[in-house]
Parts: structure tokens; C-alpha cells; sequence
């Protein structure tokens, strides 16, 4: 990547890190000139045209001043200088004008490399031996494992919210099975919707998660102390987010970083508190599909049932999520964010409908949303989770959205795509979409009280 380093401190202390990785580094010409760099469209960073900045300030209450949009990490030193003992030496800025230690460099340094590694998530794969505890399960002989209970109490609040957990360890399944039942253990082999435990490769196993759990390979985040570990799942999988870990870091340090950089955004909706439980009952359902004689039979065996309703204000932050997230059935993957969603709902010359799911396993809450426009009798938007993919949802949402129509006196022409790199799912449907025929589904309509 392309890196700017910009500050009122000596930057250099940061550039050689950051060009052992492979970097490419621009640093201002001269000290403190943060200012002129960030203000002239001219000056020698936008002519760099960096893909994030990292500027480092002691001083953060000017204003920054942007010519032009970048993408800038601007740590809180504070926050930092709280977590990390020994942040700052006075010796050091005494003799080289940088006021902070090297347990302060890494801190900040670290804190960049989590920022270039964030996005939405809705998975943490956690590696077992020294992350959730300190030493090796099958070497307890020498030494017993004992919990790193912070950073697994941080887990469990995480997974409460709507974080899904899948446990990624080079291990013996049963040993690992054994240490999570001890009572001093907080997270329990339940807690986890995928166990990738054996001895095979980490990236391996989370993409087997990612098959099982039906969800994109940039859902997750993967956490380890292991520096091979982690290199090696980016190689293979670049699109995982691997950010920096390590046995010294501090549990509340790691546990705010996930929160701020992947799931700033969790624990706000009844899907996000029941999210855990329905990737449990996901793994249930792909277990009997792999049961059934056929596709049918297993679809008619769930029971399918859902309810289609027009959305409503309490609908929004669900619709906002999904909105932000979904990437695989999404015709148009408009980021609608719960403003917008305020707007559309009031919008006379627009229908907006959600879809509630769920069948013999369990609720799966609202996992569709579609828009029309009355102006071009046209789905704007077509919205599924991933979670529902594949059992003829769809088919009944469009036979739903017709009928609606038509006692309204209006009629479905068609529905908006554009194509991107994640949407090919929804891509397959559209090609095949004839709405002059009623749509083939195993749904039936759930109603009200």
C-alpha cells in the first residue's frame, strides 16, 4: 500500500517498519509540516496519492484542514497512553525530538495497521493457544494452560452482540474440547458456531467456516499470536482482515480495537442478540441438507414459513445493517444508512417491505428488504441476507410484491442490477427472472396477530 506519515513529532521513527512490510512510504520534507502537506493540493502528498495516512499529533485540538478527501487514521494518544505502560520517554524526545517509547511506537504503529485492516465484520476466528489462553493445551504437562479470562469475558460480550465465533487451532479437537469445558474457562465450546480445530492449515479451515456458515471470506477477522500464523492466512486469504496480535498485548486494548475497527455497529437489533444462535441453527439445517435424499425433500422438511409486511420505523437499523453489509444478494448494493431509510419509508411515491423468515430451526428475524419506485413500477433495491440464500426466498418475496401491486392497481416491470464483484448470486437470479410467471417457492405465508 501507498502510506503517508504525517505528524507533529519525528515521523521517520515509524517509515522503516512500515517499508519492511512492503510498503510505500511518503514522509513531508521537514519537521512539523503536517499542515502545509494537508491544506495544498499541490504539495508532495496528494501528489503521492496515499491509499490511508497516519498522522500523529500531540496537539489534536486545531482543526484538520483536507483539500481533498484522504483516509486519515489520527490516533487518540490519550486512550493509548492509558492502555500502554511506559507510553512516552522523556529522554528520547529530549535527544531526538520523539516523545514516545518503543512500547508507544508499536502502540500507535499498531493502531494504524488495525485501522488499514478495517471494515464491517460479522465473524472472529480466534486461534486457541496463547489467545484465549496462555500455553499449550497438549504440553500441559510441563506447564497448565490458564485463561486469559479478560480477553474471553471481552468474547463472550461480543458474541451477545451479534459477533459470530469460530475457533481456528492447529490442535487435537478433543484436548481443545476438554480445556473449554473447565469451569475457569468463560468461553465454552458452544459459544463457537464453526470449529476448525485439527492440524491442517488455518486458511483451510476458514474457509471451510466461510462454506459452512454461508458467508463471504471478508467476514471475518482472524486473531492470533502467531506471526506465521498470520502471514500465511493473508497470503492465501488477502481478502480476511489479519490485524497485528501478540501475547503481550492488553485484552482491553484488543477488545476496543474490534470493537471500533469490525463491529462498531453490533448489538443494536434483535437479529444482532439472536445472531449467534442462528449461525448454530444454520449449521443444523446444512447438516440435514446433507441428510436429504434431495433439494425438495430437504426444503419441504424445514417447514419454510415468512412474513411480508411494509416496513416500519423500528424496521430501520435492521434495514440500515443490512444495507451496509449485504453483498451477495444485493441487486444495486446501495448503502442506505438509517437516515436515508427515515426518508424512504416517507416517501409516498415509494414501497418499502421487509421479510421476516424462519422454519423448523429457529427465527431468523428480518433477512429481506426490497424497494419499488411507483415512478418506473420497478424494484429499486432487492435486498436478502446471506443466511436465507438458497431456499427459494426470493420467489416468494416477488410473489408477495405482485400481488401487493396489483391491489393497488399497479404492476412489477422490473427489477434494477448492477453488477459488482460480490453480487453474483443475485446475478444468477436476475438472468433468470420472468415476472410474467408466477415465482416457484417452498415459503408459506406466515400472518400477523
Amino acid at each position: 500500500m501507498r502510506l503517508a506519515l504525517l505528524g507533529d513529532v519525528a515521523m521517520a521513527f515509524f517509515a522503516s517498519d512500515f517499508r519492511r512490510e512492503g510498503h510505500e512510504v511518503y514522509l513531508a520534507p521537514g519537521f512539523d509540516t503536517w499542515r502545509q502537506e494537508l491544506l495544498d493540493a499541490q504539495s508532495g502528498l496528494y501528489r503521492f496519492a496515499p491509499e490511508a495516512v497516519l498522522l500523529v499529533r500531540q496537539d489534536r485540538s486545531e482543526p484538520i484542514g483536507v483539500a481533498s478527501g484522504l483516509k486519515i487514521c489520527e490516533p487518540d494518544l490519550a486512550l493509548l497512553e492509558r492502555e500502554v505502560p511506559g507510553f512516552r520517554d522523556a529522554r528520547l524526545e529530549k535527544l531526538a525530538g520523539f516523545p514516545f517509547s518503543l512500547a508507544g511506537l508499536q502502540a500507535i504503529a499498531d493502531e494504524f495497521r488495525w485501522f488499514l485492516e478495517a471494515r464491517p465484520a460479522k465473524v472472529l476466528a480466534l486461534d486457541a493457544d496463547n489467545t484465549l489462553w496462555r500455553g499449550i493445551s497438549v504440553e500441559e504437562e510441563d506447564r497448565p494452560v490458564a485463561p486469559h479470562v479478560e480477553l474471553q469475558r471481552g468474547v463472550v460480550k461480543l458474541r451477545d452482540d451479534g459477533v459470530v465465533l469460530a475457533l481456528l487451532s492447529k490442535n487435537d479437537l478433543p484436548r481443545v474440547c476438554e480445556v473449554l469445558a473447565r469451569p475457569e474457562m468463560v468461553l465454552k465450546e458452544q459459544d463457537f458456531a464453526f470449529l476448525g480445530v485439527n492440524w491442517s492449515p488455518k486458511a483451510g479451515n476458514l474457509m471451510a467456516a466461510a462454506q459452512t456458515l454461508n458467508l463471504c471470506r471478508d467476514a471475518f477477522v482472524f486473531l492470533d499470536d502467531n506471526a506465521f500464523e498470520r502471514a500465511e492466512m493473508k497470503a492465501r486469504l488477502p481478502e480476511v482482515a489479519v490485524p497485528p496480535y501478540g501475547k503481550d498485548v492488553q485484552a482491553g486494548q484488543t477488545l476496543r480495537r474490534l470493537r471500533t475497527y469490525f463491529f462498531a455497529d453490533m448489538g443494536r437489533t434483535p437479529e444482532d442478540r439472536r445472531r449467534a444462535e442462528m449461525y448454530r441453527e444454520e449449521v443444523a439445517r446444512r447438516a440435514a441438507a446433507d441428510k436429504a435424499p434431495s433439494v425438495a425433500d430437504y426444503l419441504k422438511s424445514l417447514e419454510l414459513r415468512a412474513r411480508f409486511s411494509r416496513a416500519e420505523a423500528a424496521d430501520i437499523p435492521r434495514l440500515a445493517q443490512m444495507a451496509g453489509k449485504t453483498n451477495q444478494f444485493n441487486a444495486t448494493t446501495r448503502r442506505h444508512t438509517e437516515a436515508d431509510f427515515t426518508r424512504l419509508l416517507a416517501d409516498a411515491s415509494l414501497r418499502v417491505w421487509t421479510v421476516r423468515a424462519g422454519d423448523r430451526h429457529g427465527d431468523m428475524g428480518i433477512v429481506c428488504y426490497a424497494i419499488y419506485d411507483t415512478a418506473t413500477a420497478r424494484l429499486t433495491d432487492f435486498v436478502m441476507s446471506c443466511r436465507a440464500m438458497g431456499r427459494t426466498l426470493e420467489g416468494f418475496v416477488l410473489n408477495q410484491i405482485k400481488a401487493e401491486l396489483a391491489a393497488e392497481g399497479r404492476a412489477l416491470v422490473g427489477v434494477d442490477f448492477v453488477p459488482t464483484a460480490k453480487n453474483g448470486p443475485f446475478r444468477l437470479f436476475w438472468e433468470g427472472l420472468d415476472l410474467s410467471h408466477e415465482q416457484p417457492t417452498h415459503y408459506l405465508p406466515e400472518h400477523g396477530e
